[in-house]
Formats: structure tokens, sequence, C-alpha cells
């Protein structure tokens, strides 16, 4: 991992191996394996815009084709009690994704210490718990739907943070609560092109808090995080600005929104489910603020309700993306000699495709039908109607990257699943 990774191999294998050491008076080791995997197919109709699980895959479906590898996947997770006070935990998962290779293959690989009753402090690379979905997001057969919705969860493709979290879990009458703190590091890079293999990467450290209160059929979960990103990702832009100023002055506050480096961004959030096992009820709503011109200020939710009878569970589902910031305004400076006056034509065009290219403007109806049909065995169709912006459309890839999308669009999306657990 590179930029300001909060812990390094060296520290986490010595904690692992301190944590043996004083474990090694203990019983024999607890070991277990477990995995899931999921088989989807999924077609859009949308000939222009390619539909896509999430902003970390660069390929999908459009003009109704069917494919199968954006919602497949396989995992693993090899769990080990080492003692009452010790345990580890790794999971691998195989899927498509723009990041390949055994760094990102490996999303979980902590050691857990338990100091006391319901206190649990782990360190190491952990799942990103900052959202309801956030410890099973991968497991098809742990959710409802054909993939978590896509609304919502489309923009965060953060899986897993390399750092460390203390969970405080305690009871308050018929209440059950729990307090995590959180403090890590994440490196992506996001296709920018539809099996292309240009990229944007952000390096970020963040830390927060969750609170979570259960009780009876209901659980309700706030979140909070803030973010720093650590590379300077749009570096070469910014300089091409600052070089620009002397002919065109507004190149100033255009520079400032397209800096990545040392820039914060703070995610807000807040989740109810209830299941009584014959209806349950499912949302999530978020607030991101942002001074990052790459991360725009935006909201997001969805809702779902559905009706559990015996093996089969039918459900609705709706939800939406919106910016809370105006499309920034690019306009270059006129009346200059040539070659000058095409190189800020050409700079302008650029800055406003990388400030307002990453707007996500859509909402989308969808039902479904899940049947479970045999034990830890689920399969799940899902139809669903998306309106999509055509100032927002960065959860979609274009299927002609030179050609920019004038009108708002529609897409309808049908999805089947087959979720198992093993």
């Amino acid at each position: 991992m590179v930029g300001s990774t909060v812990f390094s191999r060296h520290s986490f294998c010595g904690l692992l191996l301190s944590g043996l050491l004083a474990a090694g008076t203990q019983a024999a080791p607890d070991h277990s394996l477990s995995g899931f995997a999921t088989l989807g197919l999924v077609s859009s109709t949308n000939d222009t815009l390619v539909f896509r699980r999430d902003v970390s895959q660069d390929d999908g479906s459009y003009d109704n084709s069917i494919e199968w590898q954006t919602d497949s996947l396989a995992g693993a997770q090899w769990q080990t009690r080492w003692s009452q006070q010790w345990d580890t935990k790794v999971q691998l998962v195989a899927k498509e994704r723009f990041n390949k290779g055994l760094d990102e293959t490996v999303e979980w690989a902590f050691v857990g210490y338990h100091p006391r009753e319901r206190l649990d402090v782990r360190l190491g690379r952990l799942g990103a718990d900052i959202f309801t979905l956030s410890d099973y997001r991968q497991v098809g057969y742990a959710y409802p739907w054909a993939r978590p919705p896509q609304d919502f969860y489309g923009l965060l493709s953060i899986f897993h943070l390399d750092g460390a979290d203390i969970t405080q879990s305690f009871t308050l009458g018929d209440t059950d609560l729990s307090i995590k703190g959180f403090y890590g590091n994440h490196d992506q890079k996001f296709p920018v092109g539809l099996r292309s293999s240009g990229h944007s990467r952000l390096n970020f450290d963040t830390g927060g808090l969750s609170l979570t209160a259960e009780r009876g059929f209901w659980k309700l979960r706030y979140t909070y995080a803030n973010v720093k990103v650590k590379n300077d990702a749009t570096g070469g832009l910014v300089r091409a600005l600052e070089r620009a100023l002397p002919y065109w002055p507004e190149a100033a506050t255009l520079a400032g929104l397209s800096e990545t480096h040392e820039r914060d961004f703070s995610y807000h959030s807040l989740g109810v489910i209830y299941d009584n096992n014959h209806w349950w009820l499912r949302g999530e709503f978020s607030h991101l603020e942002s001074d990052v011109g790459l991360v725009p200020q935006s909201e997001r939710a969805y809702l779902s309700l559905g009706k559990q009878f015996d093996d089969l569970t039918l459900y609705l589902l709706g939800g939406y993306s919106k910016p809370r910031r105006a499309l920034i305004q690019v306009q270059a400076p006129q009346n200059l000699p040539s070659p000058l006056a095409e190189q800020l034509a050409q700079l302008a065009l650029v800055t406003r495709s990388s400030l307002n290219g990453v707007r996500i403007d859509q909402s989308s109806l969808g039902a479904g039908i899940r049947w479970d049909f045999a034990p830890k065995m689920a399969l799940k169709l899902q139809i669903e109607e998306f309106q999509i912006d055509a100032n927002g459309t960065n959860l979609w890839l274009r299927v002609d990257s030179s050609q920019t999308v004038r009108e708002n669009q529609h897409s309808r999306v049908t999805s089947l699943t087959w979720d198992m657990l093993f």
C-alpha cells in the first residue's frame, strides 16, 4: 500500500505474533472455514450507457447484452480463535473489478483482541464499516436483493481499510447498543472508460464512528466519517490552470476546485432495518459534504419493502442519488491569439469534464422475488427502471467515450442471481 498507510506489515505480524504467544497456554486453536458465492446474470437496455454494480468495475451490460461478471463472485473466510482474548480472520473475494491482484483480493486480514466482555479491538485490513451492509455487502445470500441498491452503493466502492477499530457494546433496558471508532487508509484506482486502462486514483485516510441500536424488530445505525485525500490526483490539471492565470484569472478558482491533495470531505449516513420475519423494511440515507471537486457534495438514499411467504419473498425497491452542487461553469477567455486561444479552449474542456463528469443524478424503481429453494441457497429475479440525468451519469460508463451524453437517459435492468453459502 502506498501513501500514508496507518500500519506496516511488520507491525501487523508483530502484533499477531504477540497475540499467538499470549494464547500459547490456552486450549488448542479453533479453526473454521466458510465461503459464499453468487452467480449472476444482468442485462441493461440502454445502448449509450453501461450498467455496472459500482464504480470499481470497467465493464458491464448495455444494449440488452447479458453479462455474468457484473454480479458474480466467490469468497472464502478463515477464522481462528486462539484463545478467549485473541482471534484472527482472513477473507478473500474473487470478482470483477478494475483493481486486480492478490492485494485487492484480500478483503480482510486482521487480528482481534477482546480484553473484556463486549469490548473488541481489531488491527489489520478491516471491512470498511461505514454502511448498514458493510459486514456482508458481498455476501448475496445475506440481503434480499440481487445486489446492494446501485443508487446508494454504486459510488461506495470502498470495501476495506488498513487500520484499526474499537467497539464497545452494552445494553440499556431492552435496547442493545454499540459504538465503534475507526481509523484507516484506503488506496484505489477507478476506471474512466469502458474496458480502458485509463484510471483516476484516490489514496486517503479516514476516521469516524458509528452508533448502532437494536430493539425488538428494529435496528438503527448512524455513521460519521471524515476523509482526507493524501495523493495529488489532479496535479497536472491544477498546474496547467495555474500557468494559464496571466491570461485567464478565473483559472485560480478552477484550480482550487480541482485540487485534491490534503483536501477533506465528510460522510453522514442513517440506516434503518425492520424485520418481524413476515414483513421487512430497509432503508439508508447519506449526505456528503466536500471541498474536493472530484468528490462533489451529494445525497443518496434507498427504501425497500418486502413480504415473506415461507420460501418466497416479494419486494419493492426505490432509490436516488442527487448532486448538491450546481454545474460548474467553465468558459475559456475570448479574443486571444492563436495558438493560445485553442490551448485554453482545450484546457477549459478538460476542466469542465473533470469537475462536472463526476456528478451522479439518477433515480430508480424496481421489484423482485427471492426463492430460498434449498438450505443456504437462494434464487432472485429483479427488474429496475433507471432514470439518469444527462449531467449525472457517473455511475455508468459510456459505450463511446468520445461522445457526450446530451439527453436524459432511461434503462431497464433485469437481474438473475443464484446466491449460496458453504
